[in-house]
């Protein structure tokens, strides 16, 4: 009896032993990977974005990083709302993994509603709330045509200002999934502009009849990505202004006195990307350099930018977090004309605390701050009365934000120096916010801030902050 239960226990013994948990420097084969919930999506595009493939060889201490930031690649397609990576052992060889992937596809067409304020940002347009001068329409959006993560996308917008127009975008054209290209056009017709700027707040010019300003732009480009996280991009544009005689009469908002404006423009874009969650990041890094070049020698305008940013994120704990950002912008030559000059107070190139200003010049420099604390810790809540899990599985978190925000604005033009008193100097805002994230890449960022004029403000934004 005993020797039977010794023989029992070293067989026991030996079987844990090889099932079991492998040391650090072992090998282990990845076996045959299987998709799961990809019903459109072709299989090659999830493939393209894991970090082993069929028949590679790994250490095991390799293993748990190569899943996480496959899990990673494959959800910043932005092509599902749910992915998760299991792995099984093979059944008869004792070092080889089999990978499942499983995703929840999104819904991928959408008819959005498209709500466009004349002012630069929501906050701008709070301060007179005037629903006269709302554009609105449909951006009608093919997410995923064809299962090859394509996008179509169709405007139509009304109102106060017009946009009609449509972009094409393939990722992948050869078989390496290397390349891709994209292409579109637009035509705009404004009736209210941004002309100016005084005690650096935008002057705005309005018409009843007719339009102020005709724009017609098109793009071809050209997309290389030589590996997960690089991408390139080149892209050749076309634009063509015409404008009222109104706007020739103001100073410095041209650089011509035509009617009809035209000129070519190139830019390329490097961009290296290892954050986790690309809407939202929490822990790594990201690195971009934009060359833009506007108008050549006979061209009214002649334009030259370089603009670079850095963001890095750092993860202390399952609730603490620290988020770094700086950008920088030069462009020549030091006087520009208005309706293609930009400094802080646009897109993201904003101070919090400084919303309702506008700060342009020929070069500036950004830094913003974010301590983050995880009210409510990244998860799925599952709606059992909605039928489809593309909208009944919700991801969400909550999270508090304390922030400080730096910046400076280079402007040597006498005329704007006199006009606008926060060029030349430095910049402040500090303050709390609260960030909702949620699925389709949805950022509410409700802040309160003060900057170092001394001025309180609550602000709503809709993108991540850093």
């Amino acid at each position: 009896m005993r020797s039977l239960l010794l023989t029992g226990f070293l067989v026991l013994f030996g079987l844990l032993q090889v099932r079991g948990e492998p040391d650090s420097t072992s090998l282990v084969i990845i076996g045959h990977i299987t998709l799961s919930g990809n019903k459109i999506t072709r299989p090659n595009i999830i493939l393209r974005e894991l970090r082993f493939s069929e028949g590679d060889t790994l250490t095991t201490a390799s293993i748990s990083e190569a899943l996480l930031k496959s899990r990673e690649n494959v959800f910043n397609t932005a092509l599902f709302n749910v992915v998760r990576l299991d792995t099984i052992w093979h059944t008869t060889d004792p070092i080889t993994l089999e990978v499942i992937v499983t995703v929840i596809e999104r819904w991928y067409i959408w008819p959005i509603p498209y709500i466009e304020f004349p002012n630069r940002n929501i906050n701008s347009w709070l301060e007179t709330f005037d629903l006269s001068k709302l554009t609105y329409g449909l951006n009608f959006k093919f997410f995923n045509a064809r299962g090859r993560n394509e996008t179509l996308t169709i405007l139509l917008h009304f109102g106060f200002n017009q946009l009609y127009g449509f972009t094409y975008q393939t990722p992948y054209i050869n078989k390496k999934q290397t390349w891709g290209f994209a292409f579109g056009g637009d035509y705009n017709r404004n009736r209210s502009l941004i002309t100016g700027t005084t005690g650096n707040k935008s002057n705005y010019l309005d018409t009843a009849h007719g339009s102020l300003q005709q724009r017609t732009h098109g793009f071809l480009e050209g997309n290389f990505r030589p590996n997960i996280h690089s991408y390139h991009t080149l892209t050749l544009g076309y634009d063509y202004y015409y404008v009222a005689d109104t706007l020739l009469k103001i100073p410095g908002y041209l650089t011509d006195s035509t009617n009809d404006q035209s000129f070519f423009s190139l830019y390329y874009k490097y961009k290296l990307d290892h954050r986790d969650v690309r809407y939202y990041p929490l822990k790594g890094f990201y690195l971009d350099m934009v060359l833009i070049k506007q108008g050549f020698t006979a061209d009214p305008v002649n334009l030259f930018s370089i603009q670079s940013t850095f963001r890095k994120y750092w993860k202390f704990t399952e609730r603490w977090f620290l988020a770094i950002g700086a950008t920088a912008k030069w462009s020549w030559p030091e006087e520009q004309p208005f309706f293609l000059q930009r400094g802080i107070g646009y897109g993201r190139d904003i101070i919090r605390g400084f919303e309702y200003y506008s700060i342009n010049g020929s070069w500036f420099g950004l830094i913003k701050t974010n301590v983050k604390f995880a009210l409510v810790k990244p998860r799925q809540l599952t709606l059992s009365f909605v039928k489809t899990p593309k909208f009944g599985v919700i991801p969400f978190g909550l999270y508090l934000n304390l922030f400080i925000d730096g910046g400076y604005v280079s402007n040597s033009v006498p005329e704007v120096q006199q006009d606008n008193p926060l060029v030349n100097q430095f910049l402040l805002g500090y303050g709390l916010s609260i960030d909702l994230v949620t699925y389709y890449d949805i950022v509410v960022d409700l802040n309160f801030a003060v900057n170092n004029l001394g001025e309180p403000g609550f602000y709503i934004h809709f993108i991540a902050p850093i």
